[in-house]
């Protein structure tokens, strides 16, 4: 005796296969242990922010750019203007350009980042963006926008821009690599400095 699965029934069935080899792809490449600790301090307390931020990876650009991936950016010799970070150098980032952090090991108690920047050349629309950068269980890489910035010709700190909440980390404990990708708008020129990772959820 044969028996026939209507067509309309095979199709969810492949439609609820696809659903779900969809959702484990984008389920992050999970690191295998917590992430290391590092010193805090109240970076930006001065603005009203009272949460204790780390130096990203070579954030403030001022032993060079060793871990980071840039195209058409480098260092200038120009610190921020509030000197979270005493120097004399800050980062580059040209039009077309764009500048990718060292991989950061982050988990769902990473609330936030945050960094100086201020246009160095560009039209007053023109904005900076802000980016994750990931790679799924599948081995996909996935870029998550963040945020952006287009606070002018000064050094000004950056909103608080979402981290741990900005990729699927849904297991307690559960840990994965990010990169930080940073890219002017349009024709602009952008300078960042001083960028700063939150490792502990308030």
């Amino acid at each position: 005796m044969s028996f026939t699965v209507p067509a309309r029934q095979v199709w969810r069935m492949l439609a609820t296969s696809l659903g779900t080899a969809l959702l484990i792809g984008a389920v992050p490449a999970l690191a295998d242990a917590a992430c290391p600790t590092s010193p805090t301090v109240n970076s930006f307390a001065q603005f009203g922010d009272g949460a204790a931020y780390s130096l990203a990876p070579g954030g403030s650009f001022e032993s060079g750019t060793a871990g980071w991936s840039l195209s058409n950016a480098g260092v200038m010799g120009e610190n921020e203007s509030f000197n979270l970070v005493p120097g004399s150098h800050s980062l580059a980032i040209a039009p077309g350009g764009v500048a990718v952090s060292p991989w950061i090991c982050i988990s769902s108690e990473y609330p936030s980042f945050r960094f100086f920047a201020r246009r160095v050349s560009g039209g007053t629309s023109s904005s900076l963006s802000a980016s994750l950068q990931w790679v799924t269980l599948l081995g996909l890489s996935v870029d998550t926008g963040a945020g952006s910035v287009s606070n002018g010709n000064s050094w000004a700190p950056s909103p608080v821009m979402k981290l741990g909440n900005s990729v699927p980390l849904w297991l307690p404990g559960s840990s994965l690599y990010v990169r930080l990708s940073f890219r002017p708008a349009g024709y602009s020129s952008w300078a960042i400095d001083d960028v700063f990772i939150d490792p502990y959820r308030r």
